[in-house]
């Protein structure tokens, strides 16, 4: 069964659109997804079907400045004021919605790209409300995020919030498409193409991060990927980062053992690594998705 809801947040009142995927039997835990950058929750749709054909509920919510959680299709790639904090705050609500809905099952955080980011500082936070984290096409740092950040920082106080520059989106998307140019735009994000067709023609998925979403991007690898404000409750909880091993946002082998690192330096000893051989970023989506899927599924399970 499945289900369209929406809460305002409590960080400003922008209205975060909320899809639930519910078994039609006993639940036996609950899957809450963030997505990444320009995707929306309806993407993860059969993943979601899959899971409660086996007991999960699923409950992904569209993050601030996504999907149908923008005042105006104008602000798509647009945060707002309260940038990655309340986009962070906003998946907190999304937990409490399903506590409420599902008392006493396990809830487990599944996080893409961006949204593998913000699952990070969402742990950073509130690990006690898991039961596990699983990190799907994780970025690698960024050495350059901070000059990043601070430079659209400063567009944004100059009234640059909403401009969508041409060289942030190459640098932020498309040199990571040079290896897979041949096949066309967004090629490595999925060597499906009809997924690839899908994303690009839908308008709610393919469109350029504003200025303000750049600066959320940027504040999110860094609070992700720094060693400060971990309140780590629960060192011994399940974690695994699962990428494909063509993708080339993870940095390489060297890269992904940075993010790993990263949480094992915080405090998380529980943490392992999963790769998929001839996939790309979006696991969830690719040719032989449904290996990945049985995977998630034994990890819940």
């Amino acid at each position: 069964m499945k289900d369209i809801l929406k809460f305002s947040s409590h960080s400003d009142g922008l209205g975060i659109s909320v899809m639930n995927v519910c078994p039609e039997g006993k639940v036996k835990a609950v899957l809450q997804i963030a997505h990444g950058m320009c995707g929306r929750k309806e993407r993860f749709l059969p993943f979601m079907e899959y899971m409660a054909e086996n007991g999960v509920a699923c409950i992904a919510n569209d993050h601030r400045g996504h999907g149908d959680s923008v005042l105006s299709d104008d602000d798509l790639g647009y945060m707002y004021e309260g940038r990655s904090k309340a986009l962070v705050e906003d998946m907190r609500e999304v937990t409490w919605m399903a506590e409420e809905r599902y008392p006493g099952r396990p809830i487990y955080l599944l996080g893409h790209s961006m949204g593998s980011l913000a699952a990070r500082a969402y742990l950073k936070r509130y690990d006690s409300a898991l039961a596990g984290l699983l990190i799907c096409g994780s970025p690698a740092y960024n050495p350059l995020s901070g000059f990043g950040k601070e430079m659209t920082g400063l567009m944004e106080e100059l009234g640059m919030g909403h401009m969508r520059p041409r060289f942030i989106h190459r640098l932020m998307s498309a040199e990571l498409n040079h290896e897979f140019k041949a096949e066309g735009p967004q090629a490595w994000t999925c060597s499906d193409p009809e997924v690839r067709q899908a994303f690009s023609s839908d308008p709610k998925t393919n469109f350029r991060f504003t200025v303000n979403g750049s600066h959320c991007l940027m504040e999110l690898m860094q609070e992700a990927y720094s060693r400060d404000g971990w309140n780590v409750t629960n060192s011994d909880l399940p974690v695994i980062f699962m990428s494909g091993e063509d993708d080339p946002c993870m940095g390489g082998a060297s890269g992904l053992d940075k993010a790993v690192c990263a949480l094992r330096e915080a405090g998380y000893r529980n943490v392992r690594i999963k790769t998929y051989p001839a996939m790309r970023h979006e696991i969830l989506n690719e040719i032989g998705k449904e290996r990945v899927w049985q995977d998630i599924l034994s990890f819940i399970q």
